[in-house]
Parts: structure tokens; C-alpha cells; sequence
């Protein structure tokens, strides 16, 4: 039975929803260290997918001095964790590989 005049936190809701919840604090995956509440993207997701599609599409377009973007995702549960850049650091300083 539920017990009245308690407070319905977020805390409420993780117990609620999974018992071996742990308030000591976040419960992270044990393959990539990422939080389970955490609803960010997932590359194994079609649509997340083409989200980072569109994103990289557009950053290159954006910026002519960026070569090239790597999605960075966990390998065992496809977890989006970041992008890494590589940066023509020539074109970025405005230099010309004929003037040296």
C-alpha cells in the first residue's frame, strides 16, 4: 500500500519503477561508465542516427576548415558519447602551404 503525505520526487519514481535502484547516486552502465537515466542518443537508433547525420552534414558545411567529424559511441551498447573534429589548422590561421 502506498503511504501518504510523502513526497513524490524524482527519487519516488526510480524506486517506483526499478527496486534495485540505488540512491547513493546515479547508476551508470558497466560498459561505458554512462548514466542509465540518461536518455541521450544512441547510434543503433535509426533516427538518432540520422540526427548525427544531419549534424555533421551541416558542421562541414559550416566550417571549411574542418576536414572531418567522428561520431564517438560505446562499442558494446552504442551509447552517442561525442564528436571528435579534425581541423585543417592552415586554413584555420589563414596560412598557405606555398608560402612556406
Amino acid at each position: 500500500m502506498a503511504k501518504f503525505n510523502k513526497a513524490m520526487d524524482r527519487d519516488y519514481f526510480k524506486k517506483r519503477d526499478n527496486p534495485k535502484w540505488n540512491k547513493k547516486g546515479p547508476q551508470l552502465s558497466k560498459c561505458c561508465g554512462e548514466n542509465l537515466d540518461d536518455e541521450g542518443m544512441n547510434v543503433k537508433n535509426k533516427k538518432d542516427w540520422e540526427l548525427i547525420e544531419e549534424y555533421i552534414e551541416r558542421r562541414l558545411r559550416e566550417y571549411s576548415s574542418t576536414t572531418s567529424i567522428t561520431p564517438i559511441s560505446c562499442k558494446s551498447c552504442g551509447k552517442f558519447l561525442r564528436y571528435e573534429s579534425v581541423v585543417d589548422i592552415n586554413q584555420t590561421l589563414g596560412y598557405d602551404e606555398k608560402d612556406n
